[in-house]
């Protein structure tokens, strides 16, 4: 298989997640100092409230970005003895709600989205919903959000979409969706859904199943990857192993 990285847009986003930790913690600090003022009550309350929400949105996004494996290395580890008709693009410059990762292929394109979130997750048509949080649910202090991904990944395929018409490029009509859950203690109950729902072991069961037929030529495949490896600190296309590091097995051994 072969990998196209965006590692600028990676640093932004663990950039802006100290920041909003640091901003979150500096407000509230500042938040007491005024609560001892009698007419300063209700901003020092303001501030508080703002600094603990800008702080609890920060941590997920901290824990996200800065965490090995990300997502994007996790999917690299299950892809990789994929062969080199495959190219997978992580976070593409694509304008309008960037695609988290799209995997090009012969037989068209897959935008796949990703969430970390462990515990019961229940998937019946468009609607999502997980369950065993308690009393975490009621603030932002249970870690990643589920939200919905179908919505998610539709509107991420549709800005695809909209990006190889804008540049003339083959694939339009071939763009599929995959909800990749990566934390090994979630638990999937997929009652129904248009969109493949799998965990991060059955992803390439699952792309395998997609088929080999060969409905983008190679070249105008090359055309999209180039099209979605523009930008400043890209990395790739370029080949990856097959097999995991060596230093990574010694680990696990």
């Amino acid at each position: 298989m072969r990998l196209v990285r965006n590692n600028g847009y990676i640093s932004s986003k663990r950039r802006t997640a100290r920041w909003m930790i640091w901003g979150g913690l500096l407000l509230m600090v500042a938040s007491f100092p005024l609560t001892l003022q009698a007419h300063l009550v209700v901003p020092a309350y303001v501030t508080l409230i703002a600094g603990f929400i800008l702080f609890n949105t920060g941590m997920p996004q901290s824990t996200k970005w800065g965490r090995h494996p990300r997502g994007d290395e996790a999917l690299d580890d299950v892809l990789r003895r994929l062969n080199d008709r495959y190219t997978i693009v992580h976070y593409p410059n694509v304008p309008g709600e960037r695609p988290e990762h799209v995997l090009v292929y012969p037989g068209g394109l897959v935008v796949i989205s990703t969430r970390d979130v462990p515990g019961q997750v229940k998937v019946d048509g468009n609607r999502w919903k997980r369950s065993g949080r308690g009393m975490l649910a009621m603030f932002s202090l249970g870690g990643p959000q589920l939200g919905n991904p179908t919505a998610e990944c539709e509107r991420q395929q549709g800005t695809l979409r909209a990006f190889l018409e804008a540049h003339e490029l083959a694939g339009a009509d071939l763009i599929e969706g995959m909800i990749v859950f990566i934390s090994p203690q979630a638990q999937l109950e997929v009652v129904s859904s248009d969109t493949t729902v799998v965990k991060l072991n059955e992803v390439l069961g699952a792309v395998r199943d997609l088929g080999t037929e060969g409905l983008i030529p190679a070249k105008q495949r090359d055309e999209i990857v180039a099209a979605l490896a523009e930008g400043d600190q890209v990395e790739g296309p370029t080949p990856l192993p097959s097999h995991e590091p060596a230093r990574k097995k010694a680990r696990a051994s």
